[in-house]
């Protein structure tokens, strides 16, 4: 679902869709290794959100009963493939708190929950389409190994992951699907672009959502931590605060 479910910049949760980054160009020359470039497996967390939303401080306003845009619910949940294989769980790092209709969950994660109870359990499959998307073939890209710092290169091995930076400064982990003498092929696709999801959702809490929430960047209401760019005016698709 949470732009997380590989690696920890992979996805801002069930946010973000890295295959929806223009600024990420089938050129090797417009994605840079991190300072911090490490190899390393994707942890799954794509429901995880970046930061803990804080509860709405105001406690003259009767805790809504029904899930609708704008609350704060806090929910657990198992995501499993069509072939039955779990790909995240709240049970790994406790329940997803987030704002309905705020765009931090993917699409059909979000509409899912409208209309849900405290303690309400559902169990719904989100197409590809309203999840990651299909795999796009301008994320696999070419990278000469002399980019590649000494220490990492020693690490590459297909199969292995890379974290690699946009750039916007977004840090995007990239499977290592080719590797020779010269050259490494990265895959900068979300883990999970190209499938469906099904989700086992139980509702653990609905609340008001803070008042400030999504205001963190110089009037930029994506609640993301997406950028010094990021303001009403700049706010679109290579913002990556996810609108």
């Amino acid at each position: 679902m949470a732009k997380k479910m590989a690696g920890k910049n992979a996805t801002k949760n069930v946010v973000k869709k890295n295959s929806d980054k223009k600024d990420l160009k089938s050129s090797s020359a417009d994605v840079k290794t991190s300072k911090n470039s490490k190899t390393a497996k994707p942890e799954k967390t794509i429901m995880q959100p970046d930061k803990k939303i804080t509860e709405s401080k105001s406690k003259q306003k009767a805790k809504p009963t029904v899930v609708a845009n704008g609350h704060l619910v806090s929910i657990d949940y198992v995501g499993t493939l069509g072939n039955g294989e779990e790909f995240d769980s709240s049970k790994n790092h406790g329940p997803i708190q987030f704002v309905v209709g705020s765009g931090q969950v993917i699409k059909g994660f979000d509409t899912a929950v409208v209309g849900m109870k405290v303690n309400d359990k559902k169990k719904f499959t989100i197409k590809k389409h309203e999840a990651y998307g299909d795999v796009n073939p301008s994320m696999v890209q070419v990278i000469p190994l002399a980019r590649i710092p000494e220490h990492v290169k020693s690490q590459l091995k297909v199969g292995g992951f890379l974290v690699m930076q946009a750039p916007t400064g977004q840090q995007i982990p990239a499977k290592v699907i080719k590797l020779d003498k010269e050259n490494v092929s990265l895959d900068m696709n979300h883990p999970l672009a190209g499938k469906d999801l099904t989700f086992d959702i139980k509702i653990v809490d609905i609340n008001h959502a803070p008042e400030n929430f999504g205001q963190g960047h110089d009037g930029c209401d994506c609640g993301e931590e997406c950028g010094d760019d990021c303001k009403d005016e700049a706010c679109g698709p290579d913002c990556g605060c996810g609108k």
